[in-house]
């Protein structure tokens, strides 16, 4: 048995929701219970508290989570990498004198194609956008003076050379200009963010944007990009292992000079597809160079199927507060150099009390998180840059991280991990014990069923992997049944002939959307 997740540092923790009293009464006469949910990640939903913070932060996931229904994981992270890209790097957290954390984040969100990721991500990102065009506005009379001056004194160079004159002065004359061209740079245009890029092109970008840059993409090319597309199956991951922690990079190109990076800051968010995901086990460098174990998961359950047809916008005034937080917080910290902040002492009593509940399940014979031990190892520093985001999210001139800000970080603690291990189940072929359940209960769903048989079942779901026998069948219709989905149909007492058909009643809440969020046990 999995010890518990530490779920609450100095307040109460948000309970898990348990089977309902309300009961429906169909025309079967059966008075069923609200069945339990039977969802991949169910026993670690994103934590819904009374009174979140940051409260605009919270407000404009609800907010995202309900206009374009999704899940609200996906907003969330993909807010995360998004406040990371606007710090740049500029901040990073002292949490003892040899640990330090740089406020990189790489989040990635798995879901179905037609979950609407690239609208979502087109909401969210928009006020870094708009900062970054300001800046760019800003900074063009700057770069048009110095491509016109460049221009003078490429022309002067030309004029000298086309003299012909070889006297000492004229050369001394033409050395000069030489050295006035060659000393007059053109500043890059200022860029915060790039979709899918090689780690050449990426490391260009860094360099002229002084080592700082965001990646996001509602595409999974950046995998593709990494494990070698273009540079014949070779996987090239240094440029992105090294920006997660701000270590020394140098990126060889082709026919040009290297690029050298002292200090790089590299955030990504990333909303992909599950099989995307699931495919990365085949770069095997990936999981050995620690890149899967830099990032923050999420793989919610898909919304479709329960979708309003009008959902509420995003409120004007929650869309306005999120970006005056977002364009405040890039230009905070834009007109100051890299700054370190440092933890309150509660806040760092309560990071050290998850270290100290967290070690054990590390332990690789008896830690239930031994198969995730590379990605668990680095979950507490993956808190602090969270609770700093928090925190600059709402107070960007703030220094210290306080034990507000931890405890929030570390109320998303559980639902990290479980989503964590439900990447790594993915990516690695772990099949779920109640994947199987599902796909009877999905099959269910879409036939729009009240009553079905295990012969129907076993006819129509013969061509699933999972499905040996009928069995196989029997044994998901035994965990739907555990969890209150179905019921076997009463039968007379008069004996028929062949073998029985075995049928079941289905709940009717399987066609209402009517249902908790905690099964009765078992691994979700």
């Amino acid at each position: 048995m999995k010890p518990p997740e530490l779920s609450t540092y100095g307040k109460a923790a948000t309970a898990p929701q348990t089977m309902s009293t309300e009961s429906t009464e169909p025309e079967s006469g059966i008075d069923w219970g609200i069945p339990e949910t039977i969802a991949k990640n169910a026993k670690t939903p994103l934590p819904h508290s009374g009174e979140p913070r940051p409260r605009r932060l919270w407000a404009m996931v609800d907010a995202v989570a309900e206009a374009y229904q999704v899940p609200r994981d996906m907003p969330l992270l993909l807010i995360l990498a998004i406040l990371a890209a606007s710090v740049g790097g500029r901040r990073r957290v002292r949490v003892a004198p040899d640990w330090a954390e740089v406020l990189a984040v790489y989040t990635a969100v798995a879901l179905p194609s037609g979950e609407r990721k690239s609208p979502v991500l087109k909401a969210l990102q928009t006020p870094l956008l708009e900062f970054e065009k300001q800046l760019a506005e800003e900074e063009a009379p700057r770069v048009a003076r110095q491509r016109a001056l460049r221009d003078t004194r490429a022309k002067a160079v030309e004029k000298l050379k086309n003299k012909g004159d070889t006297s000492a002065s004229a050369l001394a004359d033409l050395d000069t200009a030489v050295q006035e061209l060659e000393g007059t740079d053109i500043p890059a245009m200022p860029r915060l963010l790039a979709d899918d890029s090689t780690p050449e092109a990426m490391a260009s970008l860094m360099a002229e944007q002084g080592g700082r840059l965001g990646v996001l993409s509602a595409e999974g090319g950046l995998f593709s990009i990494l494990a070698g597309r273009y540079t014949n199956g070779v996987p090239n991951l240094d440029l992105v292992l090294k920006s997660w922690s701000g270590d020394f990079c140098r990126v060889d190109r082709m026919s040009r000079e290297p690029v050298t990076l002292s200090e790089p800051v590299l955030s990504i968010g990333l909303a992909v597809q599950p099989d995307i995901l699931a495919g990365l086990a085949e770069a095997k460098q990936f999981r050995s160079t620690g890149l899967l174990a830099r990032f923050l998961y999420a793989l919610p359950e898909s919304l479709v199927g329960n979708r309003k047809s009008e959902p509420d916008p995003v409120p004007e005034q929650v869309a306005a507060d999120y970006s005056d937080a977002v364009k405040n917080l890039a230009t905070s910290v834009r007109s100051s150099d890299v700054a370190e902040m440092k933890l309150s002492e509660p806040a760092r009593a309560l990071l050290n009390e998850y270290r100290d509940q967290i070690e054990p399940r590390l332990h690789p014979e008896r830690g239930d998180l031994a198969n995730i031990a590379d990605w668990a190892v680095k979950l507490p520093g993956q808190l602090v840059r969270v609770a700093a985001l928090f925190t600059l999210f709402d107070h960007p001139d703030a220094t210290d991280v306080d034990e507000v800000a931890m405890c929030e970080a570390l109320e998303l603690a559980p639902y990290l991990v479980g989503h964590a291990s439900a990447a790594f189940d993915s990516m690695t072929g772990r099949r779920s014990p109640l994947e199987p359940a599902r796909a009877v209960l999905r099959w269910i769903q879409q036939k729009r069923l009240d009553k079905f048989t295990v012969r129907t079942a076993w006819r129509e779901l013969s061509g699933q992997a999972w499905v040996g026998g009928t069995d196989d069948i029997r044994e998901a219709i035994a965990d739907l049944e555990e969890h209150g989905w179905v019921q076997p149909e009463p039968q007379p007492d008069k004996p028929k002939r062949g073998r029985p058909s075995e049928p079941y009643l289905v709940n009717p809440a399987a066609h209402s959307g009517n249902f908790g969020s905690t099964p009765r046990g078992g691994q979700s």
